[in-house]
């Protein structure tokens, strides 16, 4: 196991720049995801660290070693892709053991070291099957097999659930950071996912457009973005944001959108009392009612979205959405409606830079 740390990590292809003085530290054991849009430079600066990409600027340690000119077969470092790049004219055992073989380890403990691991993932009775003769998710275990054979510092994954159905999707996030918890070897998992990313990483790195936008633990990333782009990114459904204005009255602050929702302020916010800005909720953190009570106020029902355990309800006042979560069983109809009240202590808002503004304490 080992410390990952990139310094001022930038990469250019030509004159178009992709990743921006990129500073980060993966600490000995930790499980860390890189996680934002398709084109953000996430998967570019794992391969950068993994050796298979050059970096144009800045540094990379592994360990107690800085690795920008160090093949990636030095890296000590074991990657699984996407596409599980298995041998397919190799069994199950061949391919896990072919790392080991490249290595030159001793026979006995080739066999010792895949009866181990093969044992670990589930993959005993397929050792002596082809990878055509197995499912995705067994593919995938193949390929992580392969990497934890080799006992390496780091593991490195690049979406490697993308290619799999919803189901086998979480049955495998759970396998992975079960497998971590036993094996604590340093990772870092590269996911476009949010969900994968929250329910898997001990850290998060949210990127956009090549740069670090917010770096922390799951739950502090969703309770307090330090921006909108973090804050639309994390959680699902995705925070409600509305334009508007604070403003202060007699009775205390309001927040007031131009169709005119209005809704109470904490007073803690009252440094930005006269400013326009963007008042972020969790569809969670949103009350709804079927009769009006003292600071709620009145929305349409557009569109009911129920999932079982909870239903979605987006819910319109002239150019205002909002999208709001209810546990359980409610008779709220389309075309019907409610009273809502965002819960004041979970109120975010955004200013005209879109980061967040922090109340006073």
């Amino acid at each position: 196991m080992a410390q990952v740390k990139v310094s001022d990590l930038k990469k250019a292809y030509g004159a178009t720049e992709v990743l921006h003085n990129v500073s980060l530290v993966v600490e000995d054991g930790q499980f860390v995801a890189l996680v934002g849009p398709s084109g953000c430079g996430k998967s570019t600066m794992l391969r950068m660290i993994a050796g298979l990409e050059s970096i144009t600027g800045g540094e990379i340690e592994i360990g107690d070693d800085v690795v920008n000119d160090m093949q990636p077969k030095d890296r000590d470092i074991a990657m699984v892709f996407q596409n599980y790049a298995l041998y397919p004219n190799k069994t199950v055992k061949n391919n896990m053991a072919f790392p080991l073989r490249m290595n030159r380890v001793p026979r006995d403990q080739i066999e010792k070291k895949v009866a181990e691991v093969a044992e670990i993932l589930g993959l005993t009775e397929y050792l002596g099957r082809y990878p055509k003769q197995l499912s995705g998710g067994q593919r995938q275990r193949v390929a992580m097999g392969r990497a934890i054979v080799r006992d390496p510092k780091v593991f490195l994954f690049d979406e490697p659930l993308s290619n799999l159905d919803a189901k086998l999707r979480v049955k495998m996030r759970a396998e992975i950071k079960e497998l971590h918890q036993r094996l604590k070897t340093t990772t870092i998992f590269v996911t476009h996912d949010q969900v994968e990313a929250m329910t898997m990483a001990d850290k998060i790195v949210v990127m956009r457009d090549g740069n670090l936008e917010q770096f922390g633990d799951p739950l502090e990333l969703y309770d307090s973005p330090a921006n909108k782009f973090v804050a639309s990114f994390i959680g699902s459904p995705a925070m409600n944001f509305l334009e508007g204005k604070v403003e202060g009255k007699k009775g205390g602050l309001t927040f007031v959108t131009a169709a005119g929702l209005t809704f109470p302020v904490p007073d803690k916010y009252a440094a930005i009392a006269g400013q326009s800005v963007t008042l972020g909720i969790r569809p969670e953190h949103i009350e709804m009612e079927g009769e009006g009570s003292d600071g709620a106020v009145p929305i349409t029902v557009s569109v009911v979205e129920p999932t079982g355990s909870e239903a979605a309800f987006v819910l319109r006042s002239g150019p205002d959405e909002l999208v709001a979560v209810k546990r359980g069983r409610s008779n709220f109809a389309p075309g019907s409606t409610v009273w809502i009240r965002p819960e004041p202590d979970n109120m975010h808002f955004f200013g005209a830079d879109e980061q967040a503004i922090v109340p006073a304490a």
